[in-house]
């Protein structure tokens, strides 16, 4: 049988439809990182060490030059990986220090993977070059540009670029071209800004509730400037722990592993701590993030109703967000741990170390799935290409129940008939349906922001700081059924056995791999992108 082991996914084993996508739509050449880099006088700054004038970008301003962003990123604990999709291997060099790697073209992506001494707890991964490059986290400092609803001007960042689809600047390229345009804090919406933590099984290891034993450590450079900076961080946590989880926890302090200690075992937590942007909008007053039921959320292609100009179809499993309620933990005046936004006002002028999933997961997730599912268990799906361009993200159209194919929500989750499966013609040659995971049920997106001041000894001294990520595992860990009874073959009139390639053994098909030999690789000069996070 072929198994085409076409697009490993950097992060967690397996590539995701969009990385997909981007193989098939990305020229070949050498590339360039680019960053937003410190402007003026700034406070406790994390910063890059190779940005150069005039933007303060990293790297030198040619598209022949390797040079990744680094030194915001402490990179002690962590290994990046060179990769190439097309089988998994590694290739090549990264210099932690400078920056620099072996050239990558289409088809090469990166892995950062992150240690607990010798245990690997989580693999960070950004987008395939030339969207974007090693290490998958770099900091913007002073981004004056058009920061939406009164955020920071300051970020965490996914190191990946722009083009003109993006942007709508017919300058914006990508970093197969000799002006790549950077993603910083005031990038578009859905321009890829989010940095992806695949947590990794050791992080659950041994636990059969509760808090994880192994967190996840990233650590950052940082100097002391006079003040405090707000940094918000881009990021998503998937679950890839081979557990179900109940939520999660996010900790800010120094040092790793059983050295860590938070903010306020240090004493430091007015000049380092964590906020959920309460009383924060520098143009209002107000809050910075949406209400609580925007603070971690999963996919809206799948739970959210329509949001014009953003949005314009409902979730494909719930018209409303999926979404865990998040507090942070704050001190009162005799030193007890109370949640900040329940007890305490106002609850964004307290320094916190900690913030947290405060409650359940919602309903609309947990009446179809149960707890947050693993990556193990993920639901199949069929998915259709609307608009016949394998260029763009497919729509998910059914998904396996465990019983039966149901549609979606708006379909009033009625079955798939018999007759339309087999009009499908699903993994079918020349079908515009595939069946696939439906990966974006792993992955929660958090937002929040840290504060770094100077905590270091004064002025100018340098320092580091760690940001903690914990899974908390659930009490229940059943199996889901669609696992317990898996999908039954799917009625389809093409001639070849399986529906074609698959990655890894696995059964999952890639209906790119095909598209292009027979395109002839003719895919490869475009570059639109449906999806981006």
């Amino acid at each position: 049988m072929l198994v085409c082991n076409y697009y490993h996914y950097y992060v967690g084993g397996r590539m995701n439809e969009l990385q997909k996508k981007t193989l098939t739509i990305l020229s070949a050449t050498m590339s360039l990182a680019l960053t937003f880099g410190a402007s003026g006088a700034m406070a406790g700054v994390v910063d890059n060490n190779n940005n150069s004038a005039p933007l303060g970008a990293c790297g030198a301003a040619n598209a022949a030059d390797t040079v990744a962003c680094v030194g915001a990123w402490n990179l002690d604990n962590v290994q990046v990986d060179l990769i190439h999709l097309i089988d998994g291997s590694t290739f090549g060099t990264f210099d932690p220090g400078t920056g620099s790697y072996t050239q990558m073209v289409v088809g090469d992506s990166f892995v950062s993977k992150v240690y607990s001494g010798s245990t690997l707890t989580a693999k960070v991964g950004g987008k395939v070059w030339p969207v974007g490059e090693p290490t998958a986290i770099k900091a913007v400092n002073g981004d004056t540009g058009t920061v939406a609803s009164g955020k920071p001007e300051n970020c965490l960042i996914n190191t990946s670029y722009l083009d003109s689809t993006d942007t709508g600047d017919v300058n914006a390229a990508y970093l197969d071209t000799a002006n790549p345009q950077p993603v910083i804090c005031s990038s578009p919406f859905q321009s890829h800004k989010r940095f992806k933590i695949a947590m990794q099984p050791a992080t659950t290891a041994g636990v059969t509730s509760g808090d994880g034993q192994q967190p996840i450590d990233l650590v950052f450079n940082t100097t002391d400037n006079g003040s405090i900076t707000p940094y918000e961080v881009f990021s998503k946590i998937n679950n890839y722990t081979d557990k179900r989880l109940s939520g999660y926890k996010i900790e800010v302090g120094v040092g790793t592993g059983t050295n860590f200690k938070t903010a306020t075992d240090l004493g430091i937590s007015n000049q380092l701590y964590l906020s959920l942007g309460i009383g924060e909008n520098t143009k209002t007053g107000g809050d910075v993030f949406p209400g609580i039921d925007g603070l971690a959320t999963f996919s809206h292609g799948l739970f959210g109703a329509i949001d014009l100009p953003h949005f314009a179809n409902e979730g494909f499993f719930s018209n409303t967000t999926a979404y865990y309620p998040v507090d942070a933990q704050c001190s009162t005046a005799a030193g007890v741990v109370v949640p900040c936004l329940s007890t305490l006002t106002p609850a964004g002028q307290q320094f916190s170390d900690t913030i947290y999933s405060s409650g359940v997961l919602s309903s609309n997730y947990t009446s179809l799935f149960g707890a947050w599912l693993p990556s193990i268990w993920e639901p199949k799906g069929i998915f259709y290409d609307d608009d016949n361009n394998p260029t763009t993200d497919p729509k998910l159209v059914a998904w396996w129940n465990g019983t039966e194919w149901q549609k979606g929500q708006i379909d009033g989750f009625v079955p798939v008939t018999s007759a339309e499966l087999t009009s499908w013609n699903v993994n079918g040659a020349g079908s515009l349906y595939t069946e696939d995971v439906i990966e974006d049920v792993l992955n929660l997106g958090i937002d929040y922001i840290v504060h770094v001041g100077d905590f270091n000894g004064g002025s100018g001294a340098p320092g580091k700081f760690t940001v903690r990520s914990i899974s908390v595992v659930a009490a229940d860990q059943t199996k889901p059924v669609w696992v317990v009874d898996p999908a039954p073959t799917l009625p389809t009139t093409s001639s070849s056995s399986g529906g074609g390639c698959t990655i890894g053994g696995d059964g999952h098909f890639d209906p790119i791999f095909p598209a292009l030999l027979l395109a002839g690789l003719g895919f490869f000069g475009l570059r639109r992108f449906s999806r981006k996070s």
